[in-house]
């Protein structure tokens, strides 16, 4: 289900803090290996603190996000802030960018919303066909370490007097499925109004998220924490994917200093 009615509370809620500082962390690796470029797109955008952030970076920004309503907040998001960028409504599974990129983001774990493996695989071929020589992509997944705390499990995400939201959270590891229901009470003059919206997200293997890329294309050259710290794939329950596209079979100056294998 695409965020709707709850996509009014997002920000209240604080949910934009992860994406803004994974944001923060990917400058600071990209700095530091002395990688550059121009054109951004960032997958599933949702209320756009990140696309905005990149812009005022001056980033030539694409963002995409199959939910009108967290668009909409975008778009006001970027006309306070006076930047220009280029908002495009669609589902990640079937976008094409209208242009090609230097760097691909998605962040808070965006794909794992992605449930089907070959919807996801999908997706990562676009990525790459989107992506210049040497370009980048970016972005963290939940693990299944993460989804393992998810069985029957509660959790108040906003607890104002005038709003209260609760998640409940529930995880198949037989399916792999996760579920998150996003429960909410507003105060409203006639009194508290409930809302309620269900989400679905699957966990993926660093395996089968390692071999999809290099179907597509993409060479994994750093699985980091949300801190920019190698990231150990026994213990970890988030991970930051960095992979980069080659040329035409060609390893670039700065992907060697990856010692990537080329797919």
């Amino acid at each position: 289900m695409t965020y709707h009615d709850y996509a009014k509370f997002y920000a209240v809620s604080g949910q934009q803090w992860l994406g803004l500082h994974l944001l923060s962390m990917l400058q600071r690796w990209l700095d530091q290996h002395d990688w550059h470029g121009v054109d951004v797109v960032d997958l599933g955008c949702g209320t756009g603190d990140v696309a905005v952030a990149l812009s005022l970076a001056g980033y030539h920004v694409t963002a995409i996000d199959r939910s009108p309503a967290m668009l909409d907040r975008a778009k006001r998001h970027a006309q306070i802030h006076g930047v220009h960028v280029n908002w495009i409504e669609h589902d990640l599974t079937t976008w094409n960018a209208p242009q090609s990129a230097d760097l691909i983001i998605s962040l808070y774990d965006t794909l794992n919303y992605i449930v089907e493996p070959e919807a996801l695989q999908r997706t990562f071929r676009t990525i790459a066909q989107t992506l210049r020589p040497n370009g980048i992509v970016a972005f963290d997944l939940n693990t299944p370490l993460e989804y393992a705390t998810w069985i029957e499990r509660s959790t108040v995400t906003a607890d104002h007097d005038d709003l209260f939201i609760y998640n409940v959270l529930d995880y198949n590891e037989e399916t792999q499925i996760a579920t998150g229901r996003i429960v909410w009470f507003e105060r409203m003059a006639s009194g508290w109004q409930r809302g309620e919206e269900t989400h679905q997200q699957r966990a993926h293997s660093d395996a089968d998220i390692t071999q999809w890329l290099n179907d597509a294309g993409l060479a994994v050259i750093a699985r980091l924490t949300i801190d920019g710290a190698p990231a150990d794939l026994g213990t970890a329950t988030r991970v930051v994917y960095v992979g980069m596209k080659h040329d035409e079979g060609k390893i670039g100056s700065w992907a060697n200093k990856f010692s990537v294998t080329l797919p």
